[in-house]
C-alpha cells in the first residue's frame, strides 16, 4: 500500500486552494470563452446572412457587379467566397472562389485553407437560383483567443495575489498548532501558548492546559505518594531490622528481651501488611470491581457496628429509620462504615461516645458517623481524603495510622457515584457524611 504523505495543514489549505482555483479558472474560460465566440459568430453569420442577400438581389436584377460588394475583409482579414448557380445551371463565382475550392480542406460546414477557416452557409430565392456563402471566421477565432488571453492574464494575476493571501491565512491557522507542537516537545511541558485565533485552536489550545493541569497534577500527586508510601514504609522497616540485629547481638547474654523484640517486630510486621493493603487498595482505584446491589442500609449498618464494636473503646449509638434501601458495593460500603467508625475511635476520648444518624432528604441517604475527639480545622477539611493526610494535632506515634484510611473510603465513594465529606460535630468532633442515593423499598 502506497504510504500517504503527511502534509501541514498549510499545505493542505494551499492544495486544495490551488485545485480550486485552477477547476475554476478553467471553467470560467471555457464559458467566457465559448460566450465570445457564440456571440461573435452569431454577428458573423448575420454579415453573411445580409450579404447573400444583397448578392440574391442583384443577380435577380441582372448581371452581378461583385466589385460592389465588398467580400474582401478589412484590417488584414482574408476574403470571403461567394458562388451564384442558376436554376440552368450556370454558376458565377466571386474572384479566387474556384482556386479555393481546389485547395480547401472542408469538415461539414468548415473549411480550412491555410490560416483561414470559413463557414458555409447557402439560400435559394424563389426563382431557383443558389447562392453559396463560404464566409471567413478568422475574427471569430481570434476574438476567442484574444478573450482567453485576457482571461488567463487575470486569472494569473488574480492565482498569485490569492495564493499570497490563502498562504498567509494558512500559516496564521497553521502556526498556532506548530507552536503548541514545539512546546509539547519539551521536557517539562506546563502550559502550552494560548493564540486568540482561530478559535478552534483557542479552544484547543485551553482544553490541552486543563489536561497538561490534570496531568502535572497526577504526575506531583503519585510522586508524593511514593514519597509518603517509602516513608510510611521506612519506619516499621527500620524498627524491625534494629530489633533484628539486637536480638543477634544480645539474646544470649539477655534472653529476656527476645519476648520483648519479637512482640515489636510482629507489631510492626502487622502495621507493614496493612499499609501494603492500603497502598493495593490505593494503586488500583477506578481499576477496582464493584458490583452494586441492593442493600437494607439500616440492617447492614446494625450487623457492621457489632462486627466492630468489641474493637472500639467508645460506645456507638445509634437510632435509624428501619427499611431504608441504597444500591452500593457491599463490600465498598462495608470498608467506609468501618473506616469512619475506626477513625472516630482512634481521635476521640476513650470515654467518649460515636453517633450514627441517617438521613433521608430529597431521595438522598445521609450516614453520619459524628464523634467527640479533636476535631478538624476548616482549612484542612478538603486535605484529610487525600492519601497520607494527617493534621498536625495527630501526627504522633501514640495514634497508629496510614494516613491512608480516608483517602480510600474517598475512592470507594466515588466509584459507587457517592460523596464523602466532613463537618463539625456540636459541641464538639467531627461528623463524616456519605450520601448516596436511596432506592424504593
Amino acid at each position: 500500500m502506497k504510504e500517504i504523505e503527511s502534509k501541514t495543514s498549510a499545505k493542505i489549505i494551499t492544495d486544495t486552494f490551488v485545485r480550486i482555483f485552477l477547476i475554476f479558472s478553467l471553467l470560467i474560460t471555457i464559458i467566457v470563452s465559448g460566450i465570445v465566440a457564440f456571440t461573435s459568430l452569431q454577428i458573423r453569420k448575420s454579415e453573411g446572412a445580409a450579404l447573400l442577400n444583397s448578392v440574391q438581389t442583384a443577380a435577380t436584377n441582372g448581371q452581378v457587379n461583385w466589385d460592389e460588394f465588398k467580400l474582401d475583409s478589412e484590417k488584414d482579414e482574408k476574403a470571403t467566397f461567394v458562388r451564384l448557380t442558376s436554376p440552368s445551371g450556370q454558376r458565377e463565382e466571386s474572384q479566387g472562389t474556384t482556386n479555393f475550392l481546389k485547395s480547401r480542406k472542408s469538415w461539414g460546414n468548415f473549411s480550412l485553407l491555410r490560416d483561414d477557416i470559413f463557414l458555409y452557409s447557402s439560400k435559394t430565392s424563389k426563382n431557383g437560383t443558389k447562392a453559396e456563402l463560404w464566409l471567413n471566421i478568422n475574427v471569430v477565432v481570434k476574438s476567442m483567443i484574444r478573450a482567453i488571453l485576457v482571461i488567463i492574464a487575470v486569472m494569473i494575476f488574480l492565482f498569485f495575489l490569492a495564493l499570497i493571501l490563502i498562504q498567509k491565512a494558512a500559516r496564521t491557522i497553521s502556526q498556532p498548532l506548530t507552536d503548541i507542537v514545539v512546546a509539547t516537545d519539551g521536557k517539562d511541558v506546563k502550559q502550552v501558548p494560548v493564540s486568540k485565533n482561530p478559535l478552534e485552536v483557542h479552544q484547543l489550545s485551553q482544553s490541552f492546559n486543563r489536561l497538561l493541569n490534570r496531568l502535572n497534577q497526577k504526575i506531583e500527586n503519585e510522586q508524593q505518594f511514593v514519597s509518603d508510601a517509602s516513608h510510611e514504609l521506612r519506619t516499621p522497616v527500620a524498627a524491625i531490622r534494629g530489633h533484628v540485629n539486637l536480638l543477634k547481638r544480645r539474646w544470649h547474654e539477655h534472653p529476656e528481651i527476645v519476648d520483648e523484640s519479637l512482640s515489636y517486630i510482629d507489631e510492626e510486621s502487622m502495621r507493614m501488611k496493612v499499609l501494603i493493603e492500603n497502598l493495593l487498595t490505593i494503586s488500583r482505584g477506578n481499576h477496582l470491581e464493584i458490583k452494586k446491589e441492593r442493600i437494607n442500609l439500616s440492617k447492614f449498618t446494625d450487623k457492621v457496628v457489632s462486627e466492630i464494636q468489641l474493637a472500639l473503646r467508645q460506645k456507638i449509638n445509634f437510632d435509624i429509620q428501619t427499611d431504608l434501601f441504597v444500591s452500593m458495593d457491599k463490600m465498598a460500603l462495608y470498608k467506609i462504615i468501618i473506616i469512619f467508625l475506626e477513625n472516630a475511635g482512634k481521635y476521640s476520648p476513650s470515654n467518649s461516645e460515636i453517633t450514627i444518624n441517617i438521613t433521608l432528604e430529597n431521595h438522598q441517604v445521609d450516614f453520619q458517623v459524628a464523634d467527640e475527639g479533636i476535631g478538624v480545622p476548616e482549612e484542612e477539611k478538603d486535605n484529610i481524603f487525600e492519601r497520607f493526610y494527617r493534621i498536625d494535632k495527630s501526627r504522633s506515634s501514640e495514634i497508629p495510622g496510614t494516613g491512608l484510611g480516608l483517602a480510600i473510603a474517598k475512592e470507594y465513594a466515588q466509584l459507587n457515584d457517592a460523596k464523602v465529606f466532613v463537618s463539625n460535630n456540636s459541641p464538639k468532633g467531627s461528623t463524616f457524611h456519605l450520601l448516596m442515593e436511596s432506592i424504593e423499598n
